[in-house]
């Protein structure tokens, strides 16, 4: 891949040949070997990897309290084949487990050429939080791989970005939201950029007539914010005339909304798998709707209850390594999260596929029969999204035969029409649970702004 951005030179007046600052230059450097990598064969990039991990992994046993215990057991591992052996017997880390280690995850003896570290929670949507470190290095990777996206996408970056976002910046709020010069951090110093505008989460009324207002030409949103706007311009018009692309991450998004998204935007929908304690897990495919794994970064396994890896469409738990953070290294570390394996991409990527990420455990439809499902909110031609137009919805599983719908700035339905949406429900679930229907002011958001259009409360 040709690498060209219209970099800013660092010497004044001398304009061509460009001469980059030494950031500048690492982050190209980076990108350039990343046009290379991503063409390697899942079996290439696996011993790559392999070399990587092993530095990781005996410099966790060496300077971190937590694996120093957690990896009493296992014999000096000194090779790269040895340790393609012992794979597998490493022992997962929880998310229960990560909390319980508190500072006991922290290196001794972080390399000082990655200083300094910053902590970093992450409370996901549970509110049960974590904290890791991060560093110089992390963000490197996060820098490049963000950079990496944008070109993915054939961004132009003399346009103007939008970021609706929970934040608690005051200056962030409606009506005006926050303006900024640039994108942000991981471009500013590669590449000038147009205007960043931010947003924190409110309305669907007040985020739809700030992007009018804005009018921007990429716009990133959680996909629940993304749902409701769609919903929003459906009803009132008016869809900003600059949009080109969206950009969706930190929920699960539903194949449904894509195509909700096209029929009203006019615009494609790419998504970003990523946690804050981990950085970038998968992009979607520049050609596609799957992922691309981002193997530079960290190594994903989707393991099954055996612990077995999944076969291709089996979902199984994600689990995932750090590459590169030797802070607080994550080895092995279950995100909580399910997911399927995909089939290797036409697009000439080796990188390895997540063909879809469902969701949590916690976001699992469990059937009296056993059979746990995730569900999409549409089946046999009915849609969740149409039978709730105009307002927000969440369901909420409370046994194996009762769900409650819970249902926000909507009226109160008449008897006769909540038995027809009942009707209308066993079709999409496909079993005749117990349906019944909450009139709230609002559903409040998870921490950070997280919104579960599921959840699943049967233990």
């Amino acid at each position: 891949m040709h690498i060209e951005l219209p970099i800013t030179s660092s010497i004044p007046g001398i304009l061509w040949p460009v001469v980059p600052t030494p950031m500048t230059s690492q982050l190209l450097s980076q990108l350039h070997y990343f046009s290379i990598s991503e063409k390697y064969t899942e079996s290439q990039l696996w011993d790559m990897q392999l070399v990587q991990l092993l530095e990781v992994i005996n410099f966790a046993r060496k300077t971190v309290p937590y694996y120093r215990q957690a990896f009493l057991d296992l014999p000096l591992i000194t090779s790269v084949n040895q340790l393609r052996d012992l794979w597998t017997t490493l022992p997962l880390l929880t998310r229960h487990d990560l909390q319980q280690a508190k500072e006991t995850i922290f290196s001794e003896q972080p390399l000082s050429s990655h200083e300094p570290s910053e902590l970093m929670t992450s409370t996901g949507s549970t509110g049960m939080p974590i904290t890791v470190k991060g560093n110089m290095a992390t963000q490197f990777f996060w820098n490049a791989l963000t950079i990496r996206d944008h070109l993915w996408r054939q961004h132009d970056f003399n346009k103007t970005y939008a970021v609706i976002r929970f934040t608690e910046n005051p200056a962030a709020k409606p009506p005006s939201g926050a303006v900024f010069d640039n994108w942000g951090p991981a471009t500013y110093r590669v590449v000038p950029t147009g205007k960043c505008y931010h947003l924190t989460i409110c309305t669907a009324e007040e985020e739809a007539k700030w992007l009018q207002q804005v009018n921007p030409h990429y716009l990133n949103c959680n996909p629940s914010t993304l749902r409701q706007l769609a919903l929003y311009f459906a009803a009132q018009g008016g869809v900003p005339s600059n949009l080109s692309m969206i950009h969706t991450n930190s929920e699960i998004l539903e194949p449904d909304l894509r195509k909700l998204v096209q029929d009203v935007l006019k615009v494609p929908v790419i998504d970003t798998y990523s946690a804050r304690e981990l950085g970038y897990l998968a992009l979607q495919c520049p050609e596609h709707e799957h992922y691309h794994v981002q193997s530079e970064n960290v190594f994903i396994e989707i393991i099954n209850q055996q612990g077995k890896p999944c076969e291709i469409d089996e979902p199984g738990q994600v689990v995932v390594t750090s590459l590169h953070n030797f802070a607080s290294p994550l080895i092995r570390y279950c995100v909580g999260d399910y997911a399927t394996r995909g089939e290797p991409c036409s697009c000439g990527r080796g990188l390895p596929v997540i063909k879809r990420v469902l969701g949590r455990e916690r976001n699992v439809l469990k059937m009296p029969d056993g059979r746990k499902i995730w569900p999409s909110f549409s089946s046999n031609g009915k849609r969740l999204m149409d039978m709730f137009a105009g307002g927000q919805f969440q369901v909420i599983q409370k046994s194996l035969t009762e769900i409650h719908i819970n249902l926000a700035h909507l009226s109160p339905f008449s008897v006769e029409h909540e038995n027809n949406l009942r009707a209308e429900l066993e079709m999409i679930f496909e079993y005749p649970f117990k349906f019944i229907f909450n009139y709230l002011e609002k559903i409040e958001r998870g921490p950070g702004g997280k919104y579960e259009d599921f959840k699943c409360e049967v233990a």
